[in-house]
């Protein structure tokens, strides 16, 4: 199980989206207090450019890129979750079923936290373990993720983080299982990111996450290209930082998830999980073969099912946030 994310970085574009539930096609997760039709997503773009996206829809023009984006990755073999947080009101919209999925990397935001809470508490963190954390935010290294999970408490990590967050969907796993087997929705997801960007953690935490997850490497520390999702649809957004993930083959499918924030004051926040068959062009020695890249056993960096399943990803971020034209 590997996860890991691309690099863009601050720059020509700042996205600003507003989202609002009332008359959205989307399920609502969570409603708030916020009794606007519009659900826009709008740009400003540096004049220099001209392959920054113009964007701009009302709400009935995102509900339907939401769709369409579910209905692109259904075309292709994968079952789509998207959920997308406008923190500034407070609004949130889902796209497909909001169930519990593997969190694969993305259980090292959980790790991260708690190794950080209880150095708030005065327990010792040493200068070693806050490499470790360095290494598993950036650059997502497994190692870090397990010697840190052993040391600090294993489920109960997962178990103090959905505690603290109310995380209603969020289980550890056995104790005898992985971290990366710990389960999760995309509606908690987006909650612990809006804790964690609202001081729902220690001030210093906070800013050691978000400066860590706004530093993301192109490739992992075993060269997986992590440039999936959020990073490839978004050019040179305001202030983005993204946690991925990916494993297979939980149900004998691949799980790659593109989850973070962006905009001026870290103001939207978007998951995306995508469940997508394991899918070999006939070109391709494995096709028909029925074999399965289980990645806590295969290197998937060139596997061409896992390239697959990126584009799907890529391509599902593009259309909801109206990028996909720059393809």
């Amino acid at each position: 199980m590997k996860c890991r994310r691309g690099r863009a970085r601050s720059g020509a574009m700042m996205l600003f989206v507003a989202v609002a539930l009332v008359g959205s096609g989307c399920d609502s997760i969570q409603p708030q207090s916020v009794a606007h039709e519009t659900l826009a997503l709008g740009s400003a773009v540096d004049s220099d450019r001209d392959d920054s996206p113009d964007i701009l829809v009302g709400a009935a023009g995102f509900s339907d890129r939401i769709d369409s984006a579910v209905a692109l990755a259904a075309d292709r073999r994968a079952r789509l979750t998207v959920a997308v947080l406008d923190r500034e009101t407070g609004a949130r919209v889902l796209g497909g079923a909001d169930e519990p999925f593997e969190t694969a990397s993305t259980v090292k935001l959980f790790i991260a936290e708690e190794v950080l809470r209880q150095q708030a508490l005065q327990e010792s963190v040493s200068d070693d373990d806050h490499e470790l954390i360095r290494a598993m935010l950036r650059s997502s290294d497994d190692s870090a993720a397990t010697v840190l999970w052993e040391a600090y408490g294993g489920p109960e990590i997962v178990e103090e983080v959905a505690e603290r967050h109310a995380l209603t969907g969020t289980a550890a796993p056995d104790q005898e299982s992985w971290w990366w087997n710990t389960t999760t929705t995309a509606s908690d997801l987006l909650t612990w990111y809006d804790d964690l960007l609202s001081s729902g953690a220690t001030e210093q935490a906070a800013a050691r996450i978000v400066g860590h997850l706004s530093e993301y490497t192109d490739r992992g520390v075993d060269g997986y290209d992590q440039r999936f999702g959020l990073p490839s649809a978004l050019v040179d957004p305001a202030d983005l930082g993204v946690k991925q993930g990916w494993m297979c083959c939980p149900g004998e499918e691949w799980l790659h998830l593109s989850t973070g924030f962006f905009g001026e004051d870290h103001r939207f926040v978007v998951v995306i999980a995508a469940r997508e068959e394991v899918t070999y062009d006939e070109s391709d020695p494995l096709y028909g073969t029925g074999f399965l890249p289980d990645t806590a056993l295969y290197d998937a960096t060139t596997d061409s099912s896992a390239q697959h399943a990126r584009e799907t990803v890529t391509m599902a971020a593009e259309t909801i946030l109206g990028t996909d034209h720059q393809r």
